[in-house]
């Protein structure tokens, strides 16, 4: 499973029920810094991603801001709310592989953070990822 794509499918979430209200995010560019950590048998090195994505108003009152489509993945808990979201998911590779994510997403208006707990079995052992998440406003689109 592409790290980028567990990425994405942990932002699913925000998207996948309706709101009762809107998450308390602004319009703009906003940046994205991932960085992802790794336990298990076979060393895997640290990996971090920045990204950059403009993101409307419809896009957060639809409820898919920051997020791209993951059909892959299932949405088992989630709770949204105007300053965050907690969520959990299970998420197939094309390989069988599954891998369960529990989350915890904070809204600041022009900042977010949070931080998304994965584990799966793998043909070399169990593994255990953490990413952690932020994002902000940068300007304008």
């Amino acid at each position: 499973m592409r790290l980028t794509a567990i990425t994405a499918a942990a932002l699913l979430a925000l998207g996948t029920s309706a709101m009762a209200e809107s998450p308390n995010l602004e319009p703009g560019m906003w940046e994205y810094n991932n960085k992802m950590t790794f336990q298990s048998d076979v060393p895997i090195p640290d990996q971090e991603h920045t990204n950059q994505e403009c993101v409307t108003l419809e896009d957060i009152e639809r409820g898919d801001a920051f997020l791209e489509d993951v059909e892959e993945c299932d949405i088992t808990h989630q709770d949204i709310r105007s300053d965050g979201m907690d969520y959990s998911m299970v998420c197939r590779g094309p390989d069988g592989t599954e891998m369960t994510m529990d989350a915890t997403m904070h809204f600041h208006g022009d900042r977010a953070n949070g931080t998304i707990k994965g584990q799966m079995e793998t043909p070399m052992g169990p593994m255990e990822m953490t990413i952690e998440m932020s994002g902000e406003r940068i300007g304008d689109c």
